[in-house]
């Protein structure tokens, strides 16, 4: 008997590391964006949402079809990481307020 391999762990990693660095990069591009950088933004950043959705699903489909290792985990775990720490800053921007230096 054969054994598959399953990679859902992989893809899942890979994908949310792929979606954080189009975030990253949406983000960089341009403080006044021309109408030609918008459509890149918007392509970037729309890109990473869909890629970040799809680690997540791949995750707990690698979790629930008893995939062995620890990358079924990563993928999650950096996703969940960086919508904490976008809550940290939006909750800190609400209760600290915007203060000038």
């Amino acid at each position: 008997m054969t054994s598959k391999k399953r990679i859902f762990g992989v893809l899942s990693t890979i994908l949310s590391i792929a979606g954080t660095l189009m975030l990253i990069i949406s983000y960089s591009i341009s403080t006044n964006p021309t109408s030609s950088e918008l459509v890149i933004i918007k392509s970037l950043f729309f890109s990473a949402l869909g890629s970040l959705v799809i680690s997540i699903v791949l995750g707990f489909i690698g979790i629930l079809t008893g995939e062995r290792g620890f990358l079924i985990f990563t993928g999650i775990l950096i996703v969940f990481v960086m919508v904490v720490g976008l809550l940290v800053v939006f909750l800190s921007m609400a209760f600290l307020g915007f203060r000038e230096p």
